[in-house]
């Protein structure tokens, strides 16, 4: 009888995955369909597991010697094992289909980072996501920066009245008058 969390869909293939980088390494193996298999409390057949998930990507701990932990992510040992790559340069792994957790063999595909780039230019989650709005925090706005660097050409203002009259620091001031804050302001002479 087997246990329907560890039966194998039709056509999965298993991989052994070996991990250069521990020493005595532990049995796991990954599946062309992105699953995960433990081979700990069932040295025979396995037991399925789900790994962790880091940024919405599904990945696999090991414990390393000196209590250091190693991630790898799913994706990247699916498409390692079941992806064909096409040169070195693609070094990157991404989801055809833009969901992070669909770790199938036939959603992934090795690009390069330019590739990876124009993908996610159309990736729904960037599309849509919400664009911050600016702080109601702020002492100044770029308006009141324009008045505070006209100012400043001015010799004859004191530095410290025009920090006093906007509200803000001696030191706030001098970084707006050396570039350092607020740089992409400018003045029409």
């Amino acid at each position: 009888m087997t246990d329907a969390k560890n039966k194998n869909n039709w056509n999965e293939e298993w991989v052994k995955i070996h991990f250069d980088d521990v020493e005595n390494p532990p049995h796991y193996e990954v599946s062309n369909f992105g699953r995960l298999k433990s081979f700990q409390t069932d040295p025979k057949n396995g037991v399925v597991i789900k790994g962790s998930v880091i940024q919405g990507y599904r990945s696999l701990n090991i414990r390393a010697g000196g209590g250091k932990t190693i991630n790898h992510y799913v994706h990247k040992l699916v498409a390692d094992n079941f992806v064909p790559r096409k040169s070195l340069d693609h070094k990157f792994v991404i989801h055809l289909d833009y969901e992070k957790q669909n770790n199938h063999f036939e959603n992934l595909k090795w690009v390069t980072k330019d590739e990876m780039t124009e993908h996610n230019r159309s990736n729904p989650m960037v599309l849509n996501r919400a664009i911050p709005k600016r702080t109601s925090n702020y002492k100044l706005t770029e308006s009141k920066v324009k008045m505070i660097k006209k100012l400043l050409k001015n010799d004859k203002n004191r530095l410290r009245m025009i920090a006093k009259q906007f509200g803000i620091t001696h030191t706030q001031l001098n970084r707006i008058r050396s570039g350092e804050n607020w740089k992409h302001v400018t003045i029409d002479d």
